[in-house]
């Protein structure tokens, strides 16, 4: 089970759209034949997180009962809810066990959250890019995501029109967001998110990873854990992530850290997920 990024879709392997903003096919690196999750020996499922646009319930889903968008209205979605979902999912699909859920910064903390909340629906947790939380001066600032998004005209309390909002923020925060991960392409990037990303959802969003703390959950996972770090990872630097590997060790669980060197950013786990194909394939290759 792999589980997406922040502002990432469930179709990990594409379409690739047309815009600067690629919400999908940010899986082609990591998923397929003779890559770190082969599709030849495994079967790989993506879902769409709780609070995503991309076909989950989120704040773009029309609320049949009054014919609109939820928009504001939809109550704030935490890691523990999204986590729950996706142990839904699971359990929908007569999935007893998974042999691991592997997460993509936001989605590592829900795959965290989940081998705690139930231990018995998967053999081990690949988290990649992502530690027991952010760090502190970032939760604070995506935290606020959803007051600087207030302070635009155009937000009109969130009750603006499908299409509408404040885009001026919206590109604004984007553009933060691709400095702090090194992303590439940044002006196109945040021009199409703008235009393209639903304020109220990256608000939820937003707001679900500041508040995301999974601290308290890791002595109850009983999974081995493999949690591996960018160098230049500003989300979920080396040291943070080393001391998550602590946390879980202290709490007997057979954790297992790996650290990609620099130049390694964020944004490089994925465009550069060649280097993840030895250590993940190895801890993978070890669960059933």
């Amino acid at each position: 089970m792999l589980l997406h990024d922040l502002a990432s879709s469930h179709q990990a392997l594409g379409p690739v759209e047309a815009a600067a903003f690629q919400p999908s096919g940010w899986g082609t690196e990591l998923v397929g034949e003779g890559r770190p999750l082969d599709t030849s020996t495994l079967h790989v499922v993506v879902p769409n997180l709780l609070g995503s646009p991309f076909g989950s319930t989120s704040p773009v889903t029309v609320d049949t009962k009054v014919g609109r968008p939820y928009g504001p209205a939809l109550p704030t979605v935490t890691v523990t809810d999204m986590a729950r979902a996706v142990a839904a999912l699971l359990r929908g699909m007569k999935v007893e066990r998974a042999r691991a859920l592997v997460g993509v910064g936001l989605g590592g903390l829900v795959a965290l959250q989940l081998a705690a909340l139930f231990p018995e629906l998967t053999s081990a947790v690949g988290v990649l890019g992502a530690a027991r939380a952010l760090p502190e001066p970032l939760r604070e600032q995506f935290g606020l995501t959803r007051h600087l998004l207030r302070m635009d005209p155009d937000f009109r309390e969130g009750q603006y029109a499908p299409g509408q909002g404040p885009k001026r923020t919206l590109r604004k925060l984007r553009l933060e967001y691709l400095r702090r991960v090194g992303a590439p392409e940044l002006e196109a990037d945040a021009d199409a998110f703008a235009e393209r990303f639903d304020a109220n959802t990256w608000a939820l969003l937003c707001t679900a990873y500041a508040g995301g703390d999974v601290t308290e959950s890791l002595a109850k996972i009983r999974v081995p854990v493999l949690l591996v770090a960018g160098a230049d990872d500003v989300l979920a630097p080396p040291a943070r992530v080393r001391d998550t590997y602590h946390l879980l060790t202290a709490a007997g669980v057979r954790a297992h850290y790996h650290e990609l060197p620099a130049p390694c950013a964020h944004a490089d786990l994925l465009t550069q997920a060649s280097r993840l194909h030895g250590p993940l394939r190895d801890f993978l290759r070890r669960r059933r």
